[in-house]
């Protein structure tokens, strides 16, 4: 979208009351989550944190000089649990490498920069994720018989088999061991992971990875996300990027509202 809407009119901007669908998650002291609501919201931002601000404040040892720090340093903590969680339950762990580019006065491309990601863009993600993930369960357990309430779905299935062995074999000219069992992909996909982190064969064996698995796609069918290993996932975060997050809210909206399937 135009900046007018993405940076302007559909942004969070501190100050300013904005229109929104709110996700709205409580959790007790042991980092449990406890309750859960979703509905149409206004929100008046008091801070507008870049991903660089809100590192310094997780990253700040000693007397606290941000008023925001104790609630990012909780956020932070929370995101940490959640994503443990998600990769215990079998989530595959890809780390690959985003670049950003300098430009010059006249836009054109001077530098590339490698994008590390640091805790503040994995808190970001962790609460996407959740959002994600809560939004479609709550839809799927509404109607608890079949057919369920229709919904737009982001899947993901298993990798192909035939793809799997043809990259266990090439993996394993490397001297590592990547199962074609189903139930151990996802720990066989980390641990490889794991073991080529800062190796120079890292790229080439993470690229093929990634092109082992199959491509994500929306679907009212809720057939799993097979690399988030999530049950049920939808698209709710990104409304101005996203038009199937923009139709996942209505239907959403509708369901709230008592609507029939």
């Amino acid at each position: 979208l135009p900046e007018k809407l993405s940076n302007g009119l559909c942004s969070l901007r501190p100050n300013e009351d904005k229109c929104t669908f709110s996700a709205i998650f409580e959790w007790n002291p042991k980092g449990l989550l406890v309750n859960e609501w979703f509905g149409r919201t206004v929100i008046h931002s008091d801070r507008r944190f870049a991903y660089e601000d809100a590192q310094v404040l997780i990253e700040h040892e000693g007397e606290v000089t941000d008023s925001f720090e104790p609630v990012i340093k909780d956020l932070n903590r929370i995101a940490k649990t959640l994503r443990e969680e998600r990769f215990r339950h079998g989530s595959v762990n890809f780390e690959t490498v985003e670049v950003r580019f300098e430009l010059d006065a006249e836009g054109k491309p001077i530098a590339v920069y490698p994008r590390i990601r640091k805790d503040a863009h994995k808190l970001i993600e962790e609460f996407m994720l959740l959002a994600n993930k809560k939004v479609a369960e709550y839809v799927h357990n509404l109607k608890h018989t079949d057919p369920r309430n229709t919904m737009v779905y982001r899947v993901h299935e298993a990798p192909d088999p035939e793809k799997l062995r043809v990259f266990s074999s090439f993996a394993k000219k490397f001297g590592y061991q990547v199962t074609t069992e189903p139930k151990q992909v996802s720990k066989s996909f980390n641990a490889l992971m794991e073991n080529i982190e800062g190796k120079a064969e890292e790229n080439v064996l993470q690229s093929l990875a990634v092109r082992t698995m199959s491509k994500a796609r929306y679907s009212t069918d809720a057939v799993g996300h097979f690399g988030l290993a999530f049950p049920f996932y939808t698209h709710f975060t990104s409304p101005i990027r996203r038009y199937p997050d923009v139709m996942s809210h209505r239907l959403l909206q509708y369901y709230l509202d008592g609507g029939e399937s």
